[in-house]
């Protein structure tokens, strides 16, 4: 797959094949549209990032002047391929809006009469037909024009209209202005794009889009130069678009007189004062790098004294926590992607095997660091003799023996001078392999299972291991699943959805880790783990992580 060598098909489901007679073979696949050069032997692949309105492609025709028109899952598409495609270019996207049936199309259902050039495609709600000779561009140049201008959300009164201004004047007190503007195209006005920048405040063009308006505030005094520009419904760019030139005028406090002021008497209350002060500061200076140097050694040793304490915390907890081996010796096809916050973690896995079932726990204890990482010892201690040496094999009996064993750690529910809320969530499978049989039971967890492409979620229950617990008794949910080849099963943290990042510095959140599993439950194991990394990586950006991140995925 294109995944793994970049010089082939992008996915193996092959859904239509297209032969045009100058030695490429046009493949479509659920990921991607394919070009196959049967002379070199090379692949090029295009993806929605490429311009295809999806990556689910389910048939290809060719018109009389050489360009692919192909169905997908998100309407038809035309393809120009003697072009450059430049930020999609060479693509052309029918919806709906432009008659079709639906967005939907169905694999395999397309034709073609050879005499006239009418093309069919079938989809979920019916079938299009077209001559590909008659679907023209619209090569309209669309006027741009301001059509209002507002200070503090009012219109602002002006002489002339401002579509005719060319010139505003503003005082710094108007600072909140905002401008509306249209394109002057009406085959699908909706389908108009908007580009915009201030010269002077911005560093490039605002990306399109189908917004008309925008707001600015507090623009410092000077000269600006606001500019719109436009396309129709077909990508057709009114370039030159149209420009008004804005003057603020700054308060007198920000005017060049006064900052020359404020230098002059600046440099010299400046001057003055260090005449006076560089006495006294080149005395005191000595004391005080004397005892700056004492102090900085002092805390150092204790940092690195603190430190060296943590990464030997760490050798043990990685010490205790199942090998690459071990892990691969209980589920071969599986991984496990671990990404603690500080040095230690308050996340851990548990991999084992007992009575003939495979065992894996994900868990999530309370707080993070060194407070985290000692419930997780606590943890890892408890199920080693809850599992191995009592030989417990059910999820939901293991749950209640973790619960019982937390509490009599951390002696909660007794009358002691230290009262401890502390606990831990955790999702636990218990398989049968022969069987393709899984038991599940959870606290404050869920399990995800992705079987043919779909997602089922399987709740836990809603109460943690542990912690303050007003009932007498917990009891655990135990769930029994049968799987299919090729399904996949994921346990996580909440570390991974919790992460702040984006261009809002929001949290990735849980709806978004279903669907990067979605998208990539299909590809190895391993290479999930490297996709998934990557993408909590790409959204941390430079934002600092918040939790620790475990996610766990198991094939059988």
């Amino acid at each position: 797959q294109h995944q793994k060598n970049k010089n082939s098909i992008s996915d193996n489901q092959v859904n239509c094949i297209y032969d045009d007679r100058k030695g490429n073979l046009w493949i479509g696949t659920s990921i991607g549209l394919n070009k196959f050069n049967i002379k070199t032997e090379n692949f090029t692949v295009y993806y929605e990032a490429n311009g295809l309105p999806s990556n689910y492609i389910c048939g290809i025709l060719a018109d009389k002047r050489g360009d692919l028109w192909i169905s997908s899952n998100n309407g038809i598409t035309r393809f120009n391929p003697n072009i450059n495609n430049v930020d999609g270019s060479a693509f052309k996207n029918f919806t709906t809006h432009d008659g079709l049936q639906g967005k939907e199309f169905n694999v395999g259902s397309y034709f073609q009469n050879r005499k006239t050039g009418e093309m069919f495609f079938g989809g979920l709600n019916g079938i299009n037909s077209f001559y590909p000779d008659n679907i023209t561009d619209n090569k309209h140049v669309p006027p741009v024009y301001i059509t209002s201008f507002k200070k503090f959300g009012k219109e602002a009164e002006m002489d002339t209209a401002i579509s005719d201004k060319k010139f505003i004047e503003l005082s710094y007190k108007d600072n909140f202005i905002s401008f509306e503007f249209v394109a002057l195209d009406y085959l699908f006005p909706e389908k108009n794009l908007y580009s915009f920048t201030m010269d002077g405040l911005d560093n490039n063009w605002s990306p399109p889009s189908r917004r008309h308006y925008v707001s600015y505030t507090n623009l410092p005094g000077g000269d600006y130069v606001f500019r719109v520009k436009a396309s129709n419904s077909d990508g057709i760019w009114n370039e030159k678009g149209i420009a008004i030139h804005i003057k603020v005028i700054p308060p007198w406090w920000k005017t060049n007189t006064f900052y020359t002021f404020c230098v002059l008497f600046s440099i010299v209350f400046v001057f003055s004062f260090i005449r006076l002060r560089t006495a006294k500061i080149e005395k005191e200076k000595k004391i005080l790098e004397q005892k700056v140097e004492e102090r900085t050694a002092e805390l150092a040793q204790k940092n690195k004294d603190i430190t060296s304490s943590i990464q030997y915390a760490k050798r043990i907890q990685d010490a205790i926590l199942p090998t690459r081996e071990q892990i691969q010796k209980h589920f071969p096809d599986s991984f496990v992607l671990f990404k603690p916050k500080d040095i230690v973690s308050g996340d851990f896995y548990w991999m084992g095997e007992k009575n003939g079932r495979k065992i894996a726990a994900c868990v999530d204890c309370t707080g993070h660091g060194v407070p985290g990482a000692f419930m997780s010892m606590i943890g890892t201690n408890l199920l080693n003799q809850i599992i191995l040496e009592n030989g417990i094999t059910e999820p939901a009996a293991i749950l209640s023996a973790l619960n019982q064993g937390v509490r009599n750690a951390l002696k909660q529910g007794t009358q002691t001078e230290i009262e401890t809320t502390d606990g831990m969530d955790i999702a636990l499978c218990s398989m049968d392999i022969a069987k393709k049989e899984v038991q599940f039971s959870s606290a404050l967890r869920h399990l995800i299972v992705i079987s043919g492409g779909k997602i089922e979620k399987i709740e836990g229950n809603k109460f943690p291991i542990g912690g303050a617990q007003l009932d007498a008794e917990r009891i655990f949910t135990n769930h029994v699943r049968f799987l299919n080849k090729g399904d996949v099963l994921y346990m996580f943290s909440d570390g991974y959805a919790d992460q702040f990042g984006g261009e809002k510095g929001k949290k990735f959140m849980i709806k978004r880790l279903y669907e990067a599993l979605i998208k990539l439950h299909l590809l190895p194991l391993p290479e999930q783990r490297m996709q998934l990394e990557k993408i909590i990586e790409d959204w941390k950006g430079k934002h600092a992580q918040v939790d620790d991140i475990l996610v766990i995925g198991i094939s059988i």
